[in-house]
């Protein structure tokens, strides 16, 4: 018995024994060509066993049993899975990653593999796009794409400034098209940045010329998610975070402010003040609070055979750093896709629903803050808004008066906190956006797409002033009875009305109708793709309203026109608008052969009815562009470092058709004008008329560009990028001009009289590689270096100004040879010290020891704009990016930076001073006190001339985002992904502006123009400050 049970056990423990037996095996990996693959990782699954390739391809892993699961990775390849049998030694050869090679990007009415390109696309992921929260996609691509240049602006609700290979119209329309599912649109506002699948950047004019006079300054096009097939998937994403301001600036405190303020008066022989004061506000502490910014996002996607599904309901809700400041919007997605007869007819529906709201403020709040005196209060015991008032016999900041005292003005300025309390104004929009497409598929090699696209806009904003509030506290002596006696001795005078309620609304449609045939074949080593069709488009269809009335009760849900008191007239202005037709034909033909060599022909032919006058309405737009894959020649097929390397090169025209129109003017003059006279007995007036400027024949402006670049991969895909150098000339700039004194045009008049030149390069570098299953990394980074010139310019149409800085004084001037927006200011060379230095050398008007002194450019002795010269200009000469990600087991981490350089910022904060202002501290501190103190920074008392002395470096380098995230294991069969995640953003600009933010975009909710070159972009005037952003936030897979 004892004998039959050791037997027994031998048997158990010997088979139990085979079942653990170790061994060592051996291989080599190779590519499908049997050529070796170094540095291929080769780990036993759910063991800590693995080894990696050496030159030849070689493994050897020991320790393993058979049944082992054996699995191979190597970058730019698929991973292969082998189970280790009774063999030592095994070759696995891998497939090459065709989605790496074969990456498709969106071009016009088409998709294309990005290795076919002969012009320069540039794409964005939803992965890039979602790294940086924020309420619009262009916000978070700010510093990832090479040649596109983005400035944002912090205020709730804002639109960033797009600039596509730089700026190259003084007056036309600056933005790119936005191309959302086929559907042209000038913003991407309502569109969800989490629904956009990805965003594809048609910079040059090879590419963007199939859409012709829309498409001058580059397009984008966006394609937001679709359904997937199989079972439901939710997903939530939601985030909340908090909003600082980033860059404070220091004001001078009640002491620094009197020793100030009394230096400036005894420069003029005015009052001083007291050196004892009651009050030391801190204004900026007193209207700026931190924003906030919330954001929840819920989609549903699936799909059976015939039907995908997706669905999306996105919230997003921004507060403002001034109270009451908010921003809401939510935001409907509907993507449907139907499959019909054996996928022969494909239907594709896209609907987008955007409602959203706003409370505005007034941005100008900001810099009354930067001026208005500490020593005024924000209330007076009464109750009242404090003022900038104070007894000129004792030097208080008081609004009391004795007996034979008299009481001045510290500023000319408000009171900030009033003027946020006071702004009652909301807005509201509803935009409804869609497209219908029908793809059919008449052959393998034929599918013809007929496209329905449309958005309708409804606005509404409501302001309400309340005037009796605002004329009782701008003093705090006046009486409610002394307005009511003023408003019964002035009935019909509006000043004197209680309050005003204004309405605005709005109606806006527009639709596009495309239909167009593709043609896809291959014949051998011949690939043929042909795309011809024709567009219909119009826009501008509707309205806008607005209302006016006086004397509403003050509880709000009365503030209507019908509640209004009948003392005052109602105002009422309808406007019917006149749409914009466009008709065009467009046609593409893209030949390779053997991806070795391409060809890209488009050829499109617009026509507007803007232009309808005119005898050339109608506009041709022809772009041309070849490649050349140098990998697949001989001489570098068998190279193993450089995977992929392509030379292409293009040429192409664009229209701009979104330009000024001329039109005759007709002036007339109410009083003794000069085209009134006398006439008849009695010598009564007569009243005349005269033609003005009679209005040019004007056209779209005309963009050429010839482009040349290169595209690589190497080391075994690691290593990609692309580099490209391009020419973009608009060749016929339409101009404001100012006619000369003795041509027979009076007023100002929109012609054809220059060309832009923007001329630069791009260059995008990444680095992708993983140390492990586990561990991976990637690092890249993009510079763009553009530099904007005006050339031949027509005889007498130099001299466009802009820049106002509202005191009469005005900072940027048109002229050949400088690029757009030129600052046109007085140069500086120092500080007067004496009034003797004065008096014998040329000075401006005015000027006294203390004042800046400018230099006499043309040497007559007087000091006049004939001396003003240029000095750059606020367009950054060049742009980067740097991004760093991170992926270590369950945690990511990422961090995003974006620079700029070589442009000029102007801080019109300090340099527009009537008397009395507040200043920073640094300016208190290096100020001039007397003569030899200092020669570079101007005194207490100086003059508001527009000079280099403001005009700062705009360079700076700001980390735009910093993230880290963890992602939870499978927790249970409900949730199949959770992640959660901590973000900053914008923490940390490292800059030499010394005013809030050298990105000064000009953007103003009310007034949608106030973003030109000529206009106030680049110049801090009342700038919404920057901020930053710190959020924590969770995304759940469901």
């Amino acid at each position: 018995m004892k004998l039959k049970l050791f037997a027994f056990c031998m048997v158990i423990f010997s088979s139990f024994g085979f079942a653990q037996e170790t061994k060592s095996i051996t291989g080599i990996i190779t590519d499908q060509n049997d050529m070796p693959l170094p540095g291929a990782e080769v780990k036993v699954i759910d063991k800590e066993i693995f080894d990696v390739t050496d030159f030849d391809g070689n493994f050897s892993l020991e320790n393993v049993e058979v049944g082992d699961a054996v699995r191979v990775t190597f970058l730019g390849f698929l991973p292969q899975e082998f189970t280790v049998a009774g063999s030592n030694q095994y070759t696995i050869a891998l497939e090459e990653d065709t989605d790496q090679l074969d990456e498709v990007v969106v071009v016009g009415y088409g998709r294309q593999r990005k290795q076919d390109l002969t012009g320069a696309i540039s794409q964005v992921s939803s992965q890039e796009i979602m790294k940086q929260p924020a309420s619009t996609a262009t916000q978070a691509l700010q510093g990832k794409v090479a040649g596109v240049n983005i400035i944002n602006s912090d205020a709730p609700g804002s639109t960033p400034t797009v600039a596509i290979r730089g700026l190259g119209t003084a007056l036309g329309g600056r933005d790119p098209l936005y191309v959302v599912d086929g559907v042209p649109v000038n913003d991407i506002q309502n569109i969800s940045p989490s629904n956009i699948e990805s965003m594809d950047f048609l910079k040059d004019a090879s590419s963007a010329a199939i859409y012709g006079v829309r498409a001058a300054n580059g397009v984008v096009i966006v394609t937001t998610k679709q359904g997937e097939s199989g079972k439901p998937k939710m997903n939530i994403r939601s985030f909340y975070g908090v909003k600082p301001i980033l860059n404070e600036v220091d004001m001078a405190n009640a002491s620094q402010y009197i020793t100030y303020f009394n230096e400036e008066n005894a420069a003029i022989g005015g009052d001083q003040l007291n050196q004892t004061q009651q009050y030391n506000t801190d204004w900026y502490d007193e209207i700026v609070q931190t924003g906030f910014v919330n954001n929840t996002v819920f989609d549903i996607n699936g799909g059976g055979d015939n039907i995908n599904y997706f669905f999306s309901y996105d919230y997003y809700e921004e507060g403002g750093l001034l109270e009451d400041q908010k921003f809401r919007r939510s935001t409907i997605t509907s993507n449907n896709t139907f499959d019909l007869f054996d996928d022969r007819l494909k239907i594709i529906q896209n609907l987008n629903v955007s409602i959203r709201d706003e409370n505005r403020k007034p941005f100008g709040a900001f810099n009354t803050a930067y001026r208005q005196s500490p020593l005024v209060p924000v209330f007076y015991p009464n109750g009242r808004y404090g003022g900038s008032y104070y007894n000129r016999t004792t030097g208080e900041a008081t609004y009391i008066a004795g007996p034979d005292e008299s009481i001045g003005n510290l500023t000319s300025h408000g009171n900030p906190v009033s003027a946020v309390d006071f702004e009652n104004q909301i807005f509201n929009a509803v935009r409804l956006q869609g497209s219908v497409t029908a793809e059919l598929s008449i052959t393998d090699d034929i599918t013809f797409t007929s496209r329905f696209g449309a958005r309708k806009e409804f606005t509404s904003g409501r302001t309400y002033n309340p005037i009796q509030q605002r004329w009782l506290n701008s003093d705090p002596t006046r009486t409610v009875e002394q307005f009511e006696s003023l408003k019964a001795q002035n009935p019909e005078q509006l000043q004197y009305a209680y309050n005003q309620l204004s309405f605005e609304s709005s109606e806006n449609y527009k639709y596009n109708w495309d239909n167009f045939i593709n043609y896809n074949t291959n014949f051998g080593d011949h690939n043929l793709d042909v795309t011809l069709g024709g567009s219909k488009e119009q826009i501008g269809i509707g309205m806008r309203d607005d209302y006016q009335t006086w004397d509403v009760p003050e509880q709000e849900q009365y503030w209507s026109l019908k509640h209004a008191s009948d003392q005052y007239d109602k105002q009422v202005n309808q406007t019917y608008l006149t749409p914009t037709n466009f008709l065009s034909y467009f046609g593409r033909v893209q030949y390779n052969f053997n991806s070795k060599y391409y060809f890209t022909g488009t050829l499109r032919r617009d026509g507007s009815s803007t232009f309808q006058n005119n005898a050339n309405y109608w506009g041709t737009f022809p772009a041309l562009g070849v490649g050349w894959t140098l990998t697949e020649e001989e001489f570098l097929a068998d190279n193993e470092s450089i995977n992929f390397l392509k030379l292409r090169g293009s040429w192409g025209e664009l229209g701009n058709a979104n330009v000024p129109i001329n039109t005759t003017q007709i002036l007339t003059e109410p009083n003794s004008g000069n085209q009134n006279y006398v006439f008849g007995p009695g010598q009564d007036l007569i009243f005349g008329a005269y033609i003005g400027s009679p209005a040019q024949n004007l056209s779209w402006e005309v963009v050429s560009e010839y482009s040349a670049g290169l595209d690589y991969e190497l080391f075994d895909y690691k290593l990609t990028g692309s580099f490209d150098y391009y020419i973009r000339t608009t060749e016929n700039t339409i101009l404001q001009v100012q006619p000369l004194l003795n041509s027979t045009f009076s007023t100002d008049f929109y012609d054809h009289g220059a060309e832009v030149v923007n001329e630069g390069f791009e260059l995008a570098i990444n680095w992708s590689d993983e140390f492990s299953d586990d561990f991976s990394y990637n690092i890249g980074t993009n510079f763009s270096f553009n530099e904007n010139t005006v050339k031949n310019v027509q005889q007498n149409y130099e001299g466009q100004l802009g820049g106002s800085l509202g005191n009469g004084q005005i900072t940027k001037r048109l002229a050949e040879g400088q690029p757009l927006g030129a600052w046109w200011l007085f140069e500086t060379e120092g500080v007067w010290q004496t009034q003797q230095e004065i008096d014998n050398n040329a000075a401006i008007g005015g000027a006294r020891p203390g004042h800046l002194r400018y230099t006499d450019q043309n040497n007559d002795g007087v000091i006049d704009d004939r001396d003003k010269i240029y000095h750059g200009s606020y367009i950054p000469k060049y742009n980067y990016g740097v991004n760093i990600g991170l992926n270590y087991r369950n945690w990511d981490f990422s961090l995003d930076g974006y620079g700029v350089g070589g442009n000029k910022v102007y801080n019109a904060l300090l340099n527009t001073r009537i008397g009395g202002e507040n200043v920073p501290v640094d300016v208190f501190n290096e100020r001039w006190t007397g003569p030899g103190t200092s020669n570079t920074n101007p005194g207490a008392d100086r003059d508001a001339r527009s000079s280099d002395y403001y005009l700062e470096d705009g360079d700076f380098f700001r980390i735009n985002n910093i993230t880290l995230g963890y992602t939870l294991p499978e927790m249970t069969e409900f949730i199949s992904q959770a992640r959660v995640y901590v973000s900053a953003q914008n923490p940390f600009i490292f800059t030499k502006y010394s005013g809030f933010t050298p990105e000064i975009s000009g953007y103003d909710p009310n007034d949608t123009n106030a973003q030109g070159p000529y206009r106030t972009t680049g110049v801090e005037l009342s700038a919404y400050p920057l901020t930053s952003t710190f959020l924590l936030g969770v995304n759940i897979q469901l």
